[in-house]
């Protein structure tokens, strides 16, 4: 219960036992005076009356007595006249029903009013003739007990009414701090290191905020530093200083990780090899040699962030740079090649290389049945027959095997277009297991595929077909609705995780037809249903990623980012976006069991992750050496191939 229900709560108590109290003591007070009253008047009415019939007793006159006892019960508030004659031993009397108008029969039966009865003798002379006898009405008393009551009680629910009223706004405005206090402590929960500016001046509550601001800005500093650490470790182990890139160990574990997936798609694998950087070095100096990396590395970012957010860029040494191209085909890397080669010629131009000979590129496309080691040493045998046809020439060979992608793009577009249609995406699903002595089932994250001519390809063969197509929310709104339906007819036991789109989250219309969604749903499903993008996709859509993680709050739905640490970011989105969760790139899970260097990278990260709340789940686990390496951290979950392979839904 709020303190402000509890305050008013007690307002309402204390004001019932003040009316409690004055109600009783003027009750009582009103009710003593009432029959204080009634016994007097009584009194002195059988007082009057036998002075006044003494005479007509004398006399025997009992019409003029009669006539007095009426003339006395028609002046008074009596139930009953009564003169006992001792003559006759008879009585003469005027009576009446008690009628009490206007008062409860409830009120009646609560109070017990005692009706005075008043008694005097009847004398002439020394002759005692008689006795009279005047019983009071207790209409009257209860009709004023009554309205004595009633009256009270108007007054004071009527002042308790305004009292409250006027108390809730009084009490509301002292509380505001306290409200701004409860705001500012659950942002700090959730790394938001907000200062409250109106400090209150109240005393005690002035202290509060005042000590409040301090430990807000305390924590800030402590993870800003813990932010700054890990961005330092992650530079100082994979990032090269002067292109700004990633370097050889970055790629190395990139190229692992890729590699040791079992669903690939078709890849291309470019080396690009300046020209000269020696003899630039050794006669223009290393400024002129620096400057001809930053511009190849700039060169090249900008054509990364034109092709895929997923692609992975390196410099492997001092001429030579690498670019790990995913879902691209044979004749898109050809292109991809020429346009580098065409932009690194107008370094030239721009007297940044040595020469006229700026640079030699070789390529790969590989499919999902060609080894990393295979790879690597085709891309290297495409550099040095480039090399060998002379300066600024390129090579681009073709690796793929299986020869699966002899689907052509127009092809892809129908196919795709034709699933879509038929909502007919082959689902898969792989546990996400707790990392503990006695693991459980987490949530289980969903995987696509489509089946065209009695093969099936999986997401790697096409998504970056459909992504350039902008099919990219279509096929996510198909995804969502088969895993609903999913839900709704199997009731699985643990939550189902979608992988969405940057394409598709970045437009507003698809969130706003996803919260209509999840606005039909029950709470039963929507508690069996997750969400998740890449860290790649939020860099390049943090507005929209935004506004996608508000509205899954709102909708009380589960979020993750998935692939965190694969790219060069400052990690601040996470305070933004206050995923419930975050899935660290498979990357860092062989990190973890590799040297203790690279497995306190591992640590920091965790140690961050967990200072804002947010579970930290380690992808890619393939051995039982990475399991055991991954407890020494503060780590919640795992997934891989070891913890659990794909199963078809």
């Amino acid at each position: 219960m709020t303190l402000f229900r509890q305050l008013m709560l007690t307002i309402i108590a204390i004001f019932s036992l003040m009316l409690a109290v004055v109600m009783g003591i003027n009750f009582n007070t009103t009710k003593g005076y009432l029959i204080g009253q009634l016994e007097s008047t009584t009194q002195d009415s059988a007082t009057s009356l036998s002075m006044s019939v003494s005479d007509f007793m004398a006399l025997e006159d009992y019409a003029s007595v009669e006539s007095s006892i009426n003339a006395v019960f028609d002046s008074g508030y009596f139930s009953e006249v009564r003169i006992h004659v001792y003559d006759t031993d008879k009585d003469i009397s005027r009576s009446n029903e008690t009628i009490i108008n206007g008062v409860p029969s409830w009120f009646i039966q609560l109070i017990d009013f005692k009706v005075p009865v008043a008694k005097a003798v009847i004398s002439n002379g020394w002759s005692e003739l008689g006795q009279v006898y005047i019983t009071g009405s207790a209409g009257y008393g209860y009709n004023q007990l009554w309205l004595a009551t009633r009256d009270l009680l108007i007054s004071f629910f009527v002042i308790g009414a305004i009292t409250l009223i006027v108390g809730s706004f009084a009490l509301r405005y002292l509380f505001q701090p306290l409200v701004e206090l409860e705001k500012q402590a659950e942002a700090i929960q959730q790394r938001r290191f907000m200062k409250m500016t109106n400090v209150p001046k109240t005393r005690e509550l002035k202290s509060v905020v005042l000590s409040m601001n301090r430990m807000a800005e305390k924590l800030e500093k402590e993870f800003a530093s813990e932010v700054e650490t890990a961005q330092w470790l992650q530079a100082k182990a994979f990032k090269d200083p002067v292109s700004g890139l990633g370097n050889r160990s970055f790629f190395e574990s990139q190229i692992k990780s890729h590699f040791a997936e079992r669903e690939r798609g078709t890849d291309g694998l470019v080396f690009v090899s300046l020209a000269d950087l020696g003899k630039l070095n050794n006669e223009r100096g290393y400024e002129s040699a620096d400057m001809f990396i930053q511009a190849t590395a700039d060169i090249l970012s900008k054509k990364v962030a034109m092709i895929s957010s997923f692609t992975t860029l390196a410099r492997l040494s001092g001429a030579d740079f690498v670019l790990l191209i995913p879902n691209v085909d044979h004749s898109q890397l050809k292109h991809i090649v020429q346009d580098i080669m065409s932009d690194l010629m107008e370094l030239n131009t721009a007297s940044i290389s040595y020469s006229i000979a700026v640079a030699n590129i070789g390529a790969v496309t590989i499919d999902g049945s060609v080894e990393r080691a295979s790879a690597m040493s085709q891309a290297d045998t495409a550099l040095r027959e480039a090399k060998r046809e002379g300066a600024n020439t390129y090579k681009v060979f073709d690796l793929n095997v299986s020869r699966n992608v002899s689907i052509n793009r127009t092809q892809w577009k129908d196919i795709l277009e034709s699933v879509i249609k038929r909502q007919a995406f082959k689902l898969k699903k792989q546990k996400v297991s707790t990392l503990d002595d006695s693991p459980v089932t987490s949530q289980e994250e969903v995987f696509m595929g489509l089946e065209h001519a009695g093969k099936e390809y999986h997401a790697g063969y096409f998504i970056g077909l459909a992504e350039q197509f902008d099919l990219g929310d279509q096929i996510d709104k198909v995804i969502v609705s088969q895993v609903i339906h999913y839900i709704k007819s199997k009731h699985p036991s643990v939550p189902l995780t979608v992988n969405l789109s940057a394409s598709a989250y970045a437009k507003p219309e698809f969130i706003d037809w996803l919260k209509q969604i999840l606005a039909q749903q029950t709470a039963e499903v929507k508690s069996k249903l997750m969400f998740e993008v890449t860290e790649q996709s939020v860099l390049l859509e943090e507005t929209q990623a935004n506004v996608l993680a508000q509205m899954l709050k709102s909708q009380r739905v589960l979020f993750g980012i998935d692939n965190v640490g694969k790219q060069f970011s400052a990690f601040q989105y996470l305070q933004t976006l206050m995923p419930d969760y975050v899935k660290v790139d498979s990357s860092y899970t062989r990190m973890a069991a590799g040297k203790e260097s690279e497995s306190f990278f591992m640590h920091t990260l965790c140690k961050m992750f967990n200072s804002l709340n947010i579970e930290v789940i380690a992808t890619g686990v393939e051995s039982e050496r990475q399991l055991t390496a991954l407890r020494r951290f503060d780590v919640t979950g795992v997934q891989g191939y070891f913890v659990g392979r794909a199963q078809d839904m």
